[in-house]
Formats: structure tokens, sequence, C-alpha cells
């Protein structure tokens, strides 16, 4: 056997049998190492034990950070041990004051066995102080800020409080905080009080201050770059002369971000330089690639493999205009479309956009082929996304055994809103939309007809434990016969995001051959319930949905149900389901499959 002895800093080596060789090969720095470690060790701190009946939380944190034997290890000198001790109540007082505990009484014992001190606090906390008055008052244009009384309604220490000094020192910070946003920034303190009565248990806390004026937002000046000045300044929204505010400049890095044009956008309000009293806004700007191609696969149960392929030009001209087009082919749904958009006066919220889209669609129920032109005025506010458009749409289509030639010249409005916790995964949220198009015969157009289509979607989570989405959507068709309407305007029931258990399009009015040639009405819901089997990523589910496209003359409902598997994978929920429909004449089952955002 072999062992080290470490005194003052030397080592001296004892050997009973085992061979000198390896003992003489055993490096002089391995030894100081072995003799550190356990130095370290006989120097562990010993333990302070802290006794405070229904004491708030942080407070036995607050009185451990304050005690000074509570670093001291087991072989601490007894002199030190003992000085800390008899300090102790005078370490501990300042912790006890924070939390409004001015009256409390400390008893301690300290005692030493053969291997450590041991120290016990008893506190008796008594009554805790608590604020009897609250006086803040603020000078200067900040007193006629709507926020400011926002602000003051939300700050800790109302009157009946406990009293805790970190809260007095938050409602300090928050109102320079106050002042730094909203542009005071002469604002200073003219009276800063706290007032504590012991013999009471209550306190007082009095604040004043002065805001002084309000600042301006300055100049606003951009890097060089491709678009017109003027163009960036509408894009941006934030003028010269409006009241600064911290939101604002937040806004304005948003918005340039969020536009498409800019890689990198950085926005340095410039206090330092205020002139009287404007601020300067300097926003340095790097344009994003004037060109850009997206690639994409994808596979859904109603269309089948998909690619897509899109190109964007943003820079087609210094005023933002931009264009786009994508393409999109599958077995059952292809599409090639283009658009020229043109920013509206308001950029972020208007937008103009011509152009065209070649559709071809083959279903079991039909085919189609269509081409169409449009023109489209949108526009964005708070709550709603708004659209009026105007399409002249050319479709040839086979519907069972008829074939359909049609032209329409169609005006409409669409009006779009989606609210949600998050998109990708939302817990809490709502989708709805609406839209109203028609058609006058002779007007360039072979037929007159009236189209509203409505749909909602609601998701709300039950805690910790599932969640449960609903659905519903809505048709009606007004005007000449069916017949002498195109497939695409026809409605339709069954597929992923229809009544599952039954194919795309393959529900709706059937003509003498027994083949489905769409209806005037749609009605379809869905109810389902989700629930995590394996972390908050995969979820098992069960749903049950119904309806029917159908004319007003007959209308047969159909329903489907089944289980399936969610994934909550990075780019969005993958959905799984096994679905059974209600008439089995056709299939006994069906699985969906399709991957996209909850909303």
């Amino acid at each position: 056997m072999w062992g080290f002895a470490c005194a003052r800093g030397a080592v001296s080596r004892a050997v009973s049998w085992y061979p000198h060789e390896v003992v003489r090969n055993l490096h002089l720095k391995t030894a100081f190492a072995l003799c550190l470690l356990f130095a370290l060790a006989s120097r562990a701190p010993a333990g302070v034990i802290f006794d405070v009946p229904h004491a708030p939380p942080g407070l036995i944190d607050n009185l451990t950070a304050r005690s000074g034997l509570e670093a001291e290890p087991c072989d601490a000198p007894l002199w030190k041990v003992q000085r800390l001790f008899r300090s102790t109540e005078d370490d501990l007082r300042p912790a006890l004051h924070a939390f409004g505990y001015y009256a409390a009484q400390i008893d301690k014992h300290l005692r030493r066995d053969a291997e450590c001190w041991h120290a016990t606090i008893e506190v008796a906390l008594g009554a805790r102080t608590t604020i009897s008055a609250r006086d803040i008052d603020i000078a200067g244009e900040a007193r006629d800020d709507p926020e400011l009384a926002k602000v003051i309604a939300d700050l800790p220490l109302s009157v009946g409080t406990p009293l805790n000094h970190a809260d007095y020192e938050t409602i300090k910070e928050r109102l320079r905080q106050f002042a730094a946003e909203r542009g005071y920034l002469d604002f200073t303190f003219t009276r800063r009080e706290l007032r504590v009565h012991p013999e009471r248990a209550q306190a007082e806390v009095l604040l004043a201050a002065d805001s002084g004026p309000r600042y301006r937002f300055g100049p606003l000046s951009f890097s060089e770059q491709r678009l017109d000045e003027d163009f960036v300044h509408r894009l941006a929204g934030l003028h010269e002369g409006e009241p600064y505010d911290a939101r604002a400049v937040a806004a304005l890095d948003r918005k340039l971000s969020d536009s498409g044009y800019f890689q990198r956008v950085e926005v340095r309000p410039q206090r330092n330089r205020a002139d009287g009293r404007a601020i300067p806004v300097e926003v340095t700007l790097e344009p994003a690639k004037r060109q850009a191609w997206k690639a994409g696969i994808g596979y859904a149960t109603d269309t089948g493999p998909r690619v897509s392929l899109s190109y964007e030009n943003r820079f087609v001209n210094r005023r933002g205009h931009r264009f786009e087009s994508a393409l999109s082919v599958s077995p059952v749904l292809s599409t090639l479309g283009a658009d020229y958009v043109v920013p509206g006066e308001d950029p972020q919220v208007q937008n103009y956009a011509f152009g065209g889209a070649l559709t071809h669609e083959s279903t079991d129920t039909s085919d189609s082929d269509s081409a169409s032109l449009h023109a489209r005025y949108t526009y964005k506010t708070v709550r709603w996304t708004s659209s009026r458009f105007i399409e002249l749409l050319h479709e040839r289509s086979t519907v069972g055994s008829d074939d359909t030639t049609a032209t329409l010249l169609m005006p409409g409005v669409a009006w779009d809103r989606t609210v949600a916790d998050n998109l990708l995964r939302t817990n809490r949220g709502y989708r709805v939309n609406l839209e109203l198009r028609g058609a006058f015969e002779g007007l360039l157009s072979t037929a007159s007809m009236f189209r509203v289509q409505a749909g909602a979607k609601g998701i709300y989570r039950l805690g910790n434990a599932g969640r449960v989405t609903a659905r519903a959507d809505a048709g009606i068709l007004i005007g000449d016969s069916t017949g002498d309407l195109p497939a695409s305007l026809r409605f339709f029931a069954g597929g992923d995001n229809s009544v599952r258990g039954y194919a795309y399009k393959s529900l709706g009015p059937v003509d003498a051959s027994g083949d489905v040639v769409g209806g005037r009405n749609l009605l379809t819901t869905s109810l389902e319930y989700e629930h995590p089997v394996h972390g908050d990523d995969w979820w098992a589910a069960a749903f049950v949905d119904a309806g029917n496209a159908f004319d007003t003359d007959r209308i047969e409902l159909r329903a489907g149900y089944g289980v399936g598997l969610r994934w909550y994978s990075p780019i969005g929920r993958v959905r799984l389901d096994v679905a059974v429909p209600d008439d089995t004449r056709d299939d006994y089952w069906r699985l969906h499959f399709g991957l996209g955002a909850d909303l």
C-alpha cells in the first residue's frame, strides 16, 4: 500500500511493499493534485440551518446570502466562527427589513462536535409591514400621457400590500423605463422616500418626478439602397415630428424586415444628437437578393405527390414593384400562376395585384382546364384582411356525362381573419373567412350566378391535457342551372379537409347515371380531440366529420369517423388519419395524410 502526507506544501511518500520503481515513477505533480483534492474535501462548508416558519418566497435565500457564517468551512478557527456567530443578528436584520419584517425576533444556537461546527438560526417573523399610503406624482408633459396611468396601475406596493424593498426599487425602475420608452429624456426624480414606521408596521411610498417635455422623432435617414427614398419612407411608416416612442422604433424595424426587400435592418435612434428635442433616426439597410427561386416537394392524400417551383423578382423597379410566379404539379391538381404586385400608398397594408393562372384538375368526379385573368386590391387592418377583385375565367370541364364550356366575368370581395397564439402549434386560436362573387349573363359571361362561401375553424387546448378542434364550411350558389357552370364553381365534399373517409370531391348530388355532378349548397362540419402521447410532439387523435354538397330538393348527409396520429415537426404539423365512411359500398376505410399549419 502507499499513501501521502501533506503539510505546509511539502509532499512525503510512505511506501510499504509496493515496487520501488513504480513509486519513483510517480510524478510529483500528481502528488500535489491529490493533496489539493484532500485539502478541498476537508474544507467543505459547514451547514447553517434557518428555521423561519411562514417565510415568504425568497426570504430564506436572502438570509443565507447575508449570513457571514454560511461560507465558513468545518476547519475554520473557532475564534472566527464565534465572532461571525455573534454578529449574526446585525447581518440578518437588513435581509429581514428588505421583506418588511422590522419586529422579527432572532434566536441562535452554536455547537461543535468532533467533525464540524453547527449553527441553528430561529426567526420569529412577527408582523409584516404593509403599505398604508402610496403617492406617485409625475409633473411635466407625462402627466397627461394616457400610458402613464396604465403603468402606475400595474406598479407593485399598492395600499394594503406587504412591504418589499425590491418592489420599491422596481417602481423607480419602471418609471424610468416608461420615460425612456416614451421620449421623456429629461425625466428626473424630485422626491424619493420610503417611510417605514416599525412601531405601527406601516410604510409610505412617496415619489415625485418631473418628466420634462416629450421628445419627437427627427429626420429619418436611410443608407443607400435600390429603392426610391420616398417609397422607403412610406414603407417605414414613421414620420418626422411624431412623438418619440420606443415601440414605434421596434415597429419600424419589424416593418422593414418583414417587407421582403431587405435581408438586414438596423435602426439606431441618435438620442445623443437630439436637436431641439428632435431625435434623428439612422437606418442601415442591406438589400435582399433581387431574384429568389424556391423548389419543394410534398404529398397529400387529396392531390398525391406534389412538386413546386416559385420565382420572385423583388426589385422590378425602384418603386417597389414585384413579380411573383409559382408552378405546382400533382396527379390531381396542377397550377401555373403569375402576379405583378404594386404597393399601395401604405405598402405595409395595401397592394394591387394583376395576374393570371392556368389550372388543370382531374378528380374521381370531374376533369377541368381553366385560364383566368384577375386584378385584386388587398387591404389589411388590425383585425381583418379584405380584398376586392375582378376575375375573368374561361373553363372547360367534364362533370359526369356533361361537358361544359363557360366564360365568366366575376367581381367579388373577400374577408379573412386569423388569430392564434402560435400559428404552427396553436393552443388557442381561430380562423374565419368569407367570399362573395357573382356574374351576369351578357356581361362577358355565359351564365348568371351569385356564389357565397364561408368557413370557420377554432382550436382550444384544455389546460395541460388535450385540445379540441372544431371546423365548419358552408356555401350557397344562386343562379342558372349548375349544368351551365364550370366544375370549379360547383360545390363538392369529401377529402382531407372535408369529410374524411371519402375521396377528394367525391360527395355531392348525382345525375341519372349515378355520377357526382356537384351541388348548389355545401355544409360540412368536424369535431376532433387530440391528446399528447409522447412529450409534446406526438399526439393521438379521434374525430368525426359530417356534411355533404347538395341541392335544395334533396339533402343527404354523410359522416366519417376515425383515429389519427399527429407529429409536430419543426416545419409544421404532420397528420395521418384512418377514417371509416358511414357508406362502405366503395371504401371500408381510407387513409388521409397532410402537412401544414394548424389554422
